[in-house]
């Protein structure tokens, strides 16, 4: 079966990417974002993360229109966010160069709801720092919106070379994955 794969070109501008990396700039230097969790190593430094420090910062206004926009265009506004990390169900990664994201899935709710993430990727890295679904090369660009159901299908990113960070912001919403598959979650609403 193939894996639902939603992917929107120029979904926000590259100003709004411009001002959401300015914000993740911020978060390095004041450890608002700080080291991630790598194949069990839990001090990874090659990339950082808001997901389990949301007790260190707010968002701008920003991030928040950006995930109603989200919600809105992706028919999931009726579905609770996925929680439990970051902040407002929203997290931001910076993966620098040399680091990567190893293969895994994101866990489902505590009630068996299956996690979409619906991500924007606010900053490419020179080169590689390629997303992977289900074995799947996904080619993605800056200000693209790109949603797939994280908790169903193994995903990693390759690793980032150049002298560039990779900025990923990801948002969505636990949903039933029979809403998924069948096409009951529409985009462009």
């Amino acid at each position: 079966m193939d894996i639902r794969f939603e992917h929107h070109k120029n979904f926000i501008t590259l100003q709004e990417c411009a001002e959401l990396n300015t914000w993740v700039n911020k978060g390095v230097t004041n450890k608002w974002l700080d080291v991630g969790i790598s194949r069990k190593d839990h001090n990874y430094t090659k990339r950082v993360t808001s997901r389990l420090y949301a007790e260190r910062y707010e968002y701008p206004e920003i991030v928040r229109t950006i995930s109603f926009r989200i919600r809105k265009f992706c028919g999931v506004s009726e579905y609770g966010l996925i929680e439990g990390h970051g902040r407002d169900g929203v997290v931001v990664s910076c993966t620098f160069p040399g680091g990567d994201v190893y293969e895994h899935q994101d866990p489902r709710s505590k009630t068996g709801l299956s996690a979409l993430r619906c991500n924007i990727l606010t900053q490419a890295a020179d080169s590689d720092g390629v997303l992977r679904v289900g074995g799947v090369a996904r080619p993605i660009a800056v200000g693209d919106l790109h949603c797939y159901l994280a908790s169903e299908h193994q995903h990693a990113v390759s690793e980032v070379a150049g002298d560039t960070p990779r900025i990923l912001w990801m948002f969505g919403a636990y949903v039933p994955r029979t809403d998924w598959d069948s096409g009951l979650i529409k985009f462009g609403n």
